[in-house]
């Protein structure tokens, strides 16, 4: 397919996140992927996609989009658009984005929302037969990697950690850890957290905060982290256990069966000593945590954005 991924340069060189730009140059192994929008080379911002692609005689298979209401002309192109979520737990944003932009396919990362969006018929009435289909997250195999360090950390909390804000509570259990039960546990146990490092960052291109992040789970024995209030596997589910580093986490609302073999499992039902209680089990048990630390590492490895790119393809190629 000949794809045309339309995203600000800016944002390609300064976002923190780059799992969406990873999966795009991995989806580029396979086709042919052109990359356009404001502020790259030959593009014109005051002309419309259209006009851009009959200025330089390109006609895609697809468009695909990033922030497409700001992208002039995207809605009323005549090439089929697509758009991905990594999160669609705000409705009525999401549905605006979806009709306005005029989307003929979005991508669901979390296979939750893809239920949702599809049986409550309030929500597939208003998306008026647009095509969804379920990708999950995967992870950037030359970032998320065992690194060889040495596990100095006993326990790392990773991500954004907003304890007692309002997005803090959309991360309840994260917060919990943060605020009550990593402090608790630094006493005895190296513990850590890990600072986010930023949103908009000058370096983000090079790979820097994301291979210091891989690192900093690499170095830990035990990495913690949830699914939200929305129970979604999150990309971190992967990378974790990418990094050779045991996962604790609450269980996520999709792939359980696969997650059960390794993941340490925790609960907003669990008391504080509860959840202390199942970190310090294997904290104390080299054995039974080396267990779990290789079997998340074995089974985690298919996630990579190559797996991602093949499931593109497989499901999205027939939609063209």
């Amino acid at each position: 397919m000949k794809i045309a991924y339309i995203c600000d340069r800016n944002t390609f060189l300064h976002k923190m996140s780059r799992v969406r730009f990873h999966s795009i140059e991995a989806i580029s192994k396979i086709h042919q992927v052109e990359w356009f929008g404001k502020f790259w080379d030959g593009w014109s911002h005051n002309l419309s996609v259209d006009e851009n692609f009959d200025r330089i005689g390109y006609e895609p298979d697809l468009i695909i989009g990033y922030k497409p209401l700001e992208i002039n002309g995207f809605a009323d192109s005549k090439f089929k658009k697509c758009i991905r979520y990594n999160e669609m737990y705000d409705k009525e944003w999401t549905i605006r984005e979806i009709t306005e932009s005029k989307s003929d396919i979005v991508i669901c990362h979390h296979y939750n929302d893809y239920v949702e969006y599809t049986t409550d018929l309030q929500l597939t009435r208003r998306l008026n037969g647009v095509k969804l289909v379920n990708i999950p997250h995967c992870a950037e195999s030359t970032v998320f990697k065992d690194y060889g360090l040495r596990k100095d950390v006993d326990i790392l909390l990773g991500g954004a950690i907003f304890a007692s804000s309002t997005l803090g509570q959309h991360y309840p259990l994260r917060d919990r850890l943060a605020s009550h039960i990593l402090p608790k546990m630094s006493k005895k146990y190296a513990c850590s957290l890990y600072e986010h490092p930023g949103y908009d960052l000058s370096e983000a291109h090079t790979n820097k905060f994301a291979i210091d992040f891989a690192k900093a789970i690499n170095r830990s024995k035990i990495c913690v982290t949830c699914s939200g209030l929305p129970k979604s596997r999150f990309g971190k589910y992967v990378e974790i256990p990418m990094c050779n580093t045991a996962i604790a986490a609450d269980m996520p609302d999709e792939m359980q069966d696969f997650f059960s073999d390794f993941l340490i499992e925790l609960s907003m039902d669990d008391s504080d000593s509860d959840i202390i209680s199942k970190l310090e089990y294997y904290l104390n048990n080299d054995g039974k945590l080396q267990e779990k630390t290789e079997a998340g590492y074995d089974k985690s490895s298919k996630f990579n954005q190559d797996y991602y790119a093949e499931l593109f393809t497989e499901k999205i190629e027939p939609l063209i």
